[in-house]
Order: structure tokens, then C-alpha cells, then sequence
């Protein structure tokens, strides 16, 4: 029965229960009473048949809006994703960041700070992301807490980090133990969907490497939207994917490491190529004296690097170029300036099972800031000779690898080995430095969640351009906790 039968079926009961009977005899007035009764009870029951068509119509209406109302499963016409699926980003995936480029671990986590082709994330599943309540703005606080024993057998330069560059020709042997936290690091990961530009990222990070125990250094500081990036970051010119996996913070002596402040642009070459240029912070690294003056390096131009990089199945492959001018200026008015080159090639290759080795051949010259155990000591370019005063940017050479093998599932070990060559000039004196080596082996057990340890062996050997030398061993244990990074096993 229609809302409005039900309504007329009961207004007649009502009037029919308030009548009167009518009596034998009764006159005709109250005939006429009740035909009048009649009369308006019928204009009545048309006026309720009207407002209840009129309440059905508005009924129906109010059913169709509460209908559309509805949120749709998935993102919506505009992309968004609804307030139920958007406590983490969308999960993604793409041929920019091969399987073995993501599944390839290393103590230092470096990876997880490069800038990526379409800020591709390094585990699409996005581990440790939340939306920050209010906003579209996803955020993850990264980092790792780390304590470092170490114990050195002769005198090795730097306490913290193991720098064969560093070490003292002609000192007294003596042993030296140090307990280090400084290799500890925090980030902030921002992911901000914006309409116009896609997924833009900001990323910063820091350790305690400032200029003592307890000064943070600030180590990345970037943003990238549309693949255009600025700020500091590795350098363009490096590989962070390729770095070897151990305990020792600063890593292969011939390693290409640098963090730059820079402007890049990276092309999409394919599905899994790509091609990034970028304009870097210039330093020229020099330091010389001659008897009439000492060098004041400056910069007349950035740094330029192209590097090209594909990605397959069981690892990638990098390709880089840098070009840059090396100067100083010299206080009795003279200048010189010389051209800087480099090439570098790196990559990393799955071998067996998840047994990975990495590499790197690098060669230029006027490089040597680019270069971990060269960097700072001032051979980007020398004096030629007593009798050719002017720059020449010195030649170097530097190569690396490092091999992975996993044991069991939680447990796995390194072998490391780098060389690093500067061919000097005449006039440098002896003392500069001429080459290095650099190895290293480890054992390292993932005890449960994000917890790490382990234990490394590192032995360098340096030259200087007299042919003397130091060489030094260096034991360590290490302890790693990741504040909330998961890797797939």
C-alpha cells in the first residue's frame, strides 16, 4: 500500500470513530450535517494525496543523492587516492629500478638517499611512509644508529675512517682503540603529490662527521620534481648502486664519492635507460708552493657530468663523463687555468643466486677531488717544473670491486679491493702522495629485524712520490640499528 492510501485509509477511521450514530427520528438538519462533514473531509483527502506525492518526489530525490555520494574503490577521476587507501602512497613499480638494483643491501644504506628517474622509490611497497594527517604530504623517518669498535695495529691517520692516503710515513708503531657513533644518520623522506608536477620528493639527511664528535654534518639536501633536481646530493658523477657493502664508513679508497650541490636534468631514454646532465659546484683542488708564491685556487666555471644508465634484469650498468676547468690564481698577479676530464664506468651484476659483485673503473685527469682517498689533497693540478710554470691537471686512475656472498638467508661476507694512481709532476715534492691500495673482507648476520652486525678486516698500503711508504691493519666490529628500513629477503 502507497504512503498515501495508508494515509487517507486512516484519516477516514479517525472521522468515522468521532461521528455520532444517527438515531431513529433524528431531523433532517443533521442529515445536512453530515453531508457538510463529508464535503470537507474529502477536500482534506485530496490535499494529503497531494503533499504525499510531493514528499515521495522529494524522497526519491534526497535516495539518488545519498547514491552518488558514495566514494568510489580506487583512485577517483581527479587521480586521488580515497581517505580509506591514502595512509601510505600508491605502490609502484618501474623498469628504471631493476629487481637486483632493489634487492642489493649494503651497511651504509646509501642507496636509499640517490635521486631516482620519476622519484621511483627504491621497494615500491613504499616501507615506512605515513601520511601526515591534514595533507596529501607522505613522510619517512629514516636513519640508522651505529657503533663502530675499532682497533688499529699501527698508526692509521684517521681514527674514524680508514683512509690510506692518511697514513704517517716514519712514525713509531703503536696500537690505538676507538669507539665511534659518528657514522650515525637521520632523514626525512617527503612525498608530495602535486597536480601540475607529479610525485616531487625532498629529501635531507645527516651524520655526526661535522667538525667534531658531536657536530652534525649535513649530508643530502635536494628536491626533484619532473626529473629537474637541485640541490646537494652524490654527485652525477657517481654510482651509488655500486657501492661495496661493509662496515668501514668511508669506503673504497678509489671509489668516485662526492656529495655536490647541483642542478640536473634526467632524460627517459627508454623503459630502462636513462640519461641525466647536470651542472655541479666547482672546486679546484690545489696546493703547491713555489719560491714566489703559493696557488689560491678558484673556479671559473661548474663542473659538467653526463651520465648515461640501464638497468636489467640481474643488476645495471652506468656510464659517466665529467668535464670541468681547474684553476688558481697566484698573488703576483699570474693565473693559470687547465682542462679537467673524466670517464668512469660502474655497474653491478648478479652472479649466483643473490651473490652480487660490484665495480668501478674510473680514469681522467684533474679528478682527484671526485676521489675518496684524494680528495683534499690539493693534486687536481700541479706546477709542471722549475722551468714550466703552469698547471698541468694531473692523471689518475682508479679502480674497484667488491664481491657478495650470502652464506644463509640473515648471513652474508665481502671481499674488497681498490688501487688509485696520481701520475705527479716534476716540481711536486716528495712527500705528495702517489698511489694506494685498499682491501677489505667482512661477515656480517642480520640478527633479527632491523638489527645488524658485524665484523671486518681492513689492510691499506700508501706511497708517496719518493717511494716511501706506510701500511696499516685495522679490525672492527659494528653495530647497526635501522630505525624502520625493511628489505625483501
Amino acid at each position: 500500500m502507497k504512503r498515501s492510501e495508508t494515509h487517507t485509509f486512516l484519516l477516514r477511521c479517525l472521522v468515522v470513530a468521532l461521528l455520532p450514530f444517527p438515531l431513529a427520528g433524528q431531523s433532517s438538519s443533521q442529515d445536512q450535517t453530515v453531508q457538510e462533514l463529508r464535503r470537507q473531509l474529502d477536500a482534506l483527502r485530496s490535499q494529503m494525496e497531494a503533499q504525499a506525492k510531493i514528499m515521495n518526489q522529494l524522497q526519491d530525490r534526497i535516495d539518488e543523492l545519498e547514491k552518488s555520494a558514495k566514494p568510489a574503490a580506487g583512485p577517483n577521476v581527479a587521480g586521488t587516492v580515497s581517505e580509506a587507501q591514502s595512509n601510505t602512497p600508491p605502490a609502484q613499480s618501474t623498469g628504471q629500478v631493476g629487481a637486483a638494483t632493489t634487492a642489493y643491501q649494503t651497511f651504509s644504506e646509501d642507496s636509499l638517499a640517490a635521486a631516482r628517474v620519476d622519484n621511483a622509490p627504491l621497494d615500491p611497497r613504499y616501507p615506512g611512509f605515513f601520511r601526515l594527517p591534514g595533507t596529501s604530504t607522505f613522510l619517512k623517518i629514516g636513519g640508522y644508529f651505529k657503533t663502530d669498535l675499532l682497533y688499529d695495529g699501527k698508526p692509521a691517520g684517521d681514527p674514524e675512517r680508514f683512509i690510506p692516503s692518511s697514513f704517517p710515513v716514519g712514525v713509531p708503531s703503536v696500537n690505538n682503540a676507538t669507539v665511534s657513533i659518528r657514522p650515525s644518520r637521520m632523514s626525512l623522506d617527503f612525498r608530495i603529490p602535486v597536480a601540475a608536477l607529479g610525485d616531487a620528493r625532498f629529501f635531507v639527511e645527516a651524520d655526526m662527521f661535522g667538525s667534531n664528535a658531536t657536530t652534525p654534518r649535513l649530508r643530502h639536501l635536494y628536491t626533484q620534481a619532473k626529473n629537474f633536481l637541485i640541490g646537494q646530493t652524490f654527485s652525477n658523477f657517481m654510482d651509488p648502486d655500486a657501492s661495496p657493502d661493509q662496515l668501514d664508513f668511508q669506503q673504497p679508497n678509489s671509489q668516485v664519492l662526492l656529495r655536490n650541490p647541483q642542478l640536473r636534468y634526467t632524460f627517459k631514454l627508454g623503459a630502462k635507460t636513462s640519461l641525466a646532465i647536470a651542472l655541479e659546484k666547482a672546486s679546484s683542488d690545489i696546493a703547491f708552493k713555489t719560491p714566489e708564491f703559493s696557488a689560491l685556487p678558484n673556479a671559473p666555471a661548474p663542473d659538467g657530468t653526463i651520465r648515461f644508465r640501464h638497468e636489467y634484469a640481474a643488476g645495471h650498468i652506468q656510464l659517466a663523463s665529467l668535464l670541468r676547468s681547474v684553476a688558481a690564481y697566484l698573488p703576483n698577479g699570474a693565473s693559470d687555468q687547465v682542462f679537467g676530464w673524466g670517464l668512469s664506468l660502474s655497474g653491478a651484476q648478479r652472479i649466483v643466486g643473490k651473490d652480487t659483485l660490484v665495480y668501478q673503473v674510473a680514469y681522467g685527469a684533474g679528478i682527484e677531488r671526485y676521489l675518496n682517498d684524494e680528495s683534499g689533497l690539493g693534486e687536481d693540478a700541479a706546477v709542471v717544473s722549475d722551468t714550466q710554470r703552469y698547471l698541468r691537471a694531473l692523471p689518475t686512475v682508479a679502480p674497484y670491486f667488491g664481491y657478495q656472498h650470502w652464506w644463509l638467508p640473515k648471513v652474508r661476507s665481502n671481499i674488497i679491493y681498490g688501487f688509485t694512481q696520481i701520475n705527479n709532476t716534476a716540481y711536486q715534492p716528495g712527500s705528495s702522495y702517489h698511489k694506494s691500495h685498499y682491501m677489505a673482507g667482512n661477515l656480517i648476520w642480520n640478527v633479527f629485524g632491523s638489527l645488524n652486525v658485524g665484523t671486518e678486516f681492513l689492510y691499506g698500503w700508501a706511497v708517496r712520490k719518493d717511494n716511501s711508504s706506510a701500511n696499516a691493519p685495522r679490525l672492527m666490529f659494528s653495530a647497526k640499528y635501522d630505525l624502520n628500513f625493511v628489505r625483501n629477503q
